[in-house]
């Protein structure tokens, strides 16, 4: 009996597509349910991140503000600038088939709407709610990485969106630029919170990078790749390669890193080396090559006789075939 190829609709969008691909093309909804054999965030989730965002959490009274509010009209505004500016990548694309395989190996429930946009600027970020989420990426970042590089970037973008960073990132962002929480949008009471909220944030926010290196380096298994991606977005962002050899450099470095949204370089590549020889590394990196392996196996329909089937069995009910 050989095989055939088996479609299956989108519980999104009803789009038909290959079992295989797990997620849609067209929406980038997920084909496949979550199987116990995916990737958790806590199988990868620095601890200081899962601790700062319980913290934000505990803020109940701001979430539907936050979310409503603040986090929804920054969508509505910067997505019709996406459209009109950016080029929105296609799933069965070079990039989109990269961020596809990143969204297989990380457990993502679908993938991000993403864009590319015309700037030499090697860069790359995500922004969202709980419903939506967008990865943007800039054209100078598709011309300066090389392939594993890039993924490793995305898989780091990803990161975010599988830790359910999302809401409070984007939160996050727009307070770095400036935006203020107006007492007309939050009230007079919740804005004396605000101070205390902000400092958490921006505090979590640091730590929450750490998680998102550790997906990055998850997905592309190679310490010295990821090394490599952050030279490369470290010089593009300082625009020289000089070292900070002073103590006085040193110290300006390690106070600035409390007030900022990411950790110095050598630091968080400090932390991804520990996290690279620690058991966890190991154990989810078994994790993921177990899923990549039942990849054509994980699928609802037998790809022999086409009957239907329990996601996880290997072995089809009707016709007995192995699906490995």
């Amino acid at each position: 009996m050989s095989e055939r190829s088996i479609e299956i609709p989108c519980p999104n969008c009803g789009a038909y597509m290959k079992q295989e691909r797990v997620f849609c093309l067209r929406c980038g909804h997920r084909l496949i349910p979550i199987t116990p054999y995916d990737l958790v965030p806590e199988d990868f989730m620095y601890p200081p991140d899962r601790e700062g965002l319980d913290s934000l959490r505990q803020f109940a009274v701001l979430t539907p503000i936050i979310k409503e509010f603040v986090t929804n009209k920054y969508i509505r505004n910067v997505v019709p600038w996406l459209s009109r500016r950016a080029a929105k990548v296609d799933f069965s694309s070079d990039v989109g088939s990269t961020i596809m395989e990143c969204g297989i190996i990380l457990g993502l429930k679908a993938l991000p709407r993403t864009y590319i946009i015309p700037d030499e600027r090697i860069n790359a970020f995500t922004f969202g709610s709980d419903d939506v989420q967008f990865l943007v990426l800039t054209s100078g970042l598709l011309k300066s990485l090389n392939g594993e590089e890039l993924k490793a970037v995305v898989a780091h973008e990803l990161g975010h969106i599988r830790c359910d960073h999302i809401v409070y990132h984007t939160l996050a962002e727009m307070l770095m630029r400036g935006v203020e929480i107006s007492s007309s949008i939050m009230g007079i009471g919740l804005e004396a919170l605000s101070p205390l909220f902000r400092l958490i944030l921006l505090s979590w926010h640091r730590e929450s990078e750490v998680s998102a290196d550790r997906a990055s380096l998850l997905a592309v298994g190679d310490l010295d790749v990821v090394k490599s991606m952050f030279a490369k977005l470290f010089l593009n962002l300082t625009g020289k390669g000089k070292s900070m050899d002073s103590p006085q450099e040193n110290l300006i470095s390690s106070l600035s890193e409390i007030f900022s949204t990411h950790p110095t370089l050598a630091n968080r590549m400090k932390l991804l080396t520990e996290f690279y020889r620690s058991p966890e590394y190991a154990k989810a990196r078994k994790k993921i090559a177990t899923r990549l392996k039942f990849v054509k196996a994980f699928v609802p329909r037998c790809r022999f006789c086409g009957a239907t089937k329990p996601i996880t069995d290997l072995f089809c009910p009707a016709c007995g075939r192995s699906l490995l």
